[in-house]
């Protein structure tokens, strides 16, 4: 038993170490191959999980769901401003986008263009399996869509 609870620790150890987020625990700076911004993100559909980079001048990092749809791709926080994340964005929208190994340097545009919440609740809807966001959500998620800068 403590053998198992030593190697756990020391995983846990090692991915903070890592500074991308781990899980439900926000991170710091990600690592990987910044790459070109792609004219089309569906390839991102086969990535549930994709982490986010905001704060540039303090990274901090989360797991989050995305959606690529064509040319846009989209992030939303269902707890609006509540969330860090979304915070740091509405302060420094530059950001850093980790999907596999490789990175995208972009900016986070707020958007309320019905529109584009067409496009990401449909996008969610396939990617991941019928989401629908509740009523409180639709009221208070903010939408942000990732682009070049």
């Amino acid at each position: 038993m403590k053998r198992s609870t030593a190697t756990l620790c020391g995983l846990l150890a090692f991915s903070l170490g890592c500074g991308g987020p781990l899980v439900m625990i926000p991170g710091g700076e990600l690592s990987g191959n910044v790459e070109p911004v792609p004219s089309d993100w569906t390839f991102s559909d086969e990535v549930e999980n994709i982490q986010l980079e905001t704060r540039p001048s303090d990274p901090y990092s989360v797991n989050l769901w995305g959606v690529g749809d064509g040319a846009n791709f989209y992030v939303a926080s269902g707890r609006g401003l509540e969330s860090a994340w979304a915070q740091n964005i509405e302060v420094d929208p530059d950001v850093r986008l980790r999907i596999g190994e490789n990175i995208y340097e972009l900016r986070a545009i707020r958007t309320d263009d019905p529109q584009d919440r067409v496009q990401f609740i449909a996008g969610a809807k396939i990617k991941y399996d019928d989401f629908e966001p509740n009523e409180e959500q639709a009221e208070t998620a903010v939408l942000y869509r990732l682009e070049s800068r």
